[in-house]
């Protein structure tokens, strides 16, 4: 063998390798969720996509048309799948899109999705699903209870001081003369008007000083036989700067 027709054979032999080599294809999928990823909008997070639970739902509801295939368990929040159909896949993905997926795409509470495909060339239509989904929050920490402020209760307001008003008492030593004792039981000092009045004898007037909590005495004839004196007795003093009586005793003796 010459050497120029080993070189023939070897190229021969190199590209009958290559022609045999399967060609690659693209994933079907692939154009789906770059159509998905495209359409995001720039206002929320970029779209996660789900190789696992959301991809694997998606691509079950594709081959079942069942919507509650569509429902992947086990993913931790709130999923909406959307199905459509049309020929080619592009018109599929716009009938998924009319359905409700287009919306969804835009809301910001989404951030991840799945997708399915599947090729009926006995009805010359495809099927394309779109599966997103909301994971769930954190639960917030409850907020900071702060303490009540320490009620404070005001005293309350003093009494108003009350003057008094019956804190003389009269009593009488009686025989030939007669004594008349005042007792005073209050905290004030004042003046005392003594009258014994009598509509046919000659009568008492007398006026005398009496300390707080004190007492007096003082004489007076007695009345005559078979006859009576009106008593009165008025005994008054400054209270808060004011003029009260706080003591009055009217008696017939």
């Amino acid at each position: 063998m010459t050497t120029r027709m080993a070189v023939t054979l070897a190229l021969a032999s190199a590209f009958g390798s290559l022609a045999l080599a399967p060609a690659a294809h693209a994933d079907p999928l692939d154009a789906i969720i770059n159509t998905v990823n495209k359409d995001r909008p720039a206002r929320c997070p970029a779209l996660n996509y789900d190789r696992g639970l959301l991809e694997g739902a998606a691509q079950t509801y594709a081959r079942s048309e069942n919507p509650v295939d569509g429902q992947p368990a086990g993913y931790n929040g709130r999923t909406l799948a959307f199905l459509g159909s049309g020929d080619p896949q592009a018109a599929a993905t716009t009938s998924a899109y009319s359905r409700g997926a287009g919306g969804v795409i835009t809301n910001c509470d989404f951030t991840d999705f799945g997708v399915g495909f599947i090729r009926h060339e006995d009805r010359e239509v495809d099927v394309v699903t779109i599966v997103l989904g909301a994971p769930s929050k954190p639960a917030e920490a409850p907020p900071k209870v702060e303490a009540p402020a320490p009620v404070v209760v005001p005293e309350p307001p003093k009494p108003e001081p009350v003057a008094p008003t019956d804190a003389v008492r009269l009593s009488f030593d009686r025989g030939i003369t007669w004594t008349v004792n005042v007792t005073n039981s209050s905290a004030l000092a004042g003046t005392c008007t003594y009258v014994a009045s009598n509509p046919v004898l000659p009568g008492v007037n007398k006026t005398f000083s009496i300390g707080p909590n004190g007492s007096t005495s003082f004489s007076v004839l007695a009345p005559p036989p078979l006859s009576t004196y009106h008593v009165v007795l008025s005994c008054k003093g400054d209270f808060n700067g004011k003029t009260v009586e706080f003591g009055h005793v009217e008696q017939d003796v």
